[in-house]
């Protein structure tokens, strides 16, 4: 009788043998290595594009938010001057000073319905740059930072407004940043000479215009000017130049 046992032996000791060279692994150890890289790499590219978007994102913001602020502070400019700290008059617009790149007198002050009290529905506003490493601009710089500019340079846009229109000594303004990051910017206001016939049919006339960064005009000579138009021009970081012009409803009085 024949006994099958050495062949079956042989043919379980060739199975145990079937299994990866060393070649084979290797070569699936780098795959696997490329692999990660790539969805490594892929990641990273994801993640840093959605920072970019989030950073664009909040730059668009701003800005829409400095166009509210100053659009509804210019587009309601009115002459009225006031009184400031010292008891001193000042007029309604005021630009380059000593105090405030711009300052002036606005309407559209909305009152608190509830309040039984009230106040005024004018208000006056002020705005000022500063650097972006001062104080003023601590806010700012914080959110930059966040946004992962660690070193930021430039400044800052600050508003101001006060409760009142003629202050007193202890009297305090309140502030708001309305641009984070600001490189320039420059604030013009167009006039026009305001010239009046006499006669039954008394009216204004248009003489010379001007384009003045200094407001009030300090030449002297010549036919009064009212402010028609004002112009901003903002440099903005890695946004370029940035120009907004506003009509003004001024009422020469």
């Amino acid at each position: 009788m024949i006994s099958h046992k050495p062949h079956s032996f042989t043919y379980s000791l060739r199975q145990k043998a079937i299994g990866f060279t060393l070649l084979e692994v290797m070569i699936a150890i780098s795959i696997t290595a490329l692999i990660g890289i790539s969805s490594t790499s892929l990641l990273s590219n994801i993640i840093e594009t959605k920072k970019i978007t989030d950073i664009r994102s909040e730059q668009l913001t701003t800005l829409q938010r400095f166009n509210q602020f100053v659009s509804r502070d210019v587009e309601q400019i009115i002459n009225r001057g006031i009184r400031d700290q010292y008891g001193d008059s000042q007029p309604s617009i005021i630009l380059d000073s000593t105090d405030y790149l711009a300052e002036w007198t606005r309407l559209g002050w909305r009152n608190n319905p509830i309040d039984p009290n009230g106040r005024a529905i004018m208000q006056r506003v002020a705005f000022q740059l500063f650097d972006i490493q001062e104080e003023e601009c601590a806010q700012a710089k914080l959110r930059l930072q966040d946004w992962g500019n660690l070193e930021p340079e430039g400044s800052c846009l600050v508003r101001y407004f006060w409760p009142v229109l003629d202050r007193s000594g202890d009297t305090e303004a309140k502030t708001q940043i309305v641009l984070d990051l600001v490189d320039s910017l420059e604030i013009e206001i167009f006039a026009k000479e305001n010239i009046k016939t006499s006669g039954s049919n008394t009216q204004a006339q248009s003489g010379e215009s001007n384009w003045y960064t200094q407001w009030p005009n300090l030449q002297t000579g010549g036919a009064p000017e009212i402010p028609v138009a004002m112009r901003w021009k903002l440099t903005l970081p890695k946004i370029g130049e940035i120009e907004r012009l506003w009509l003004l409803a001024y009422d020469d009085q």
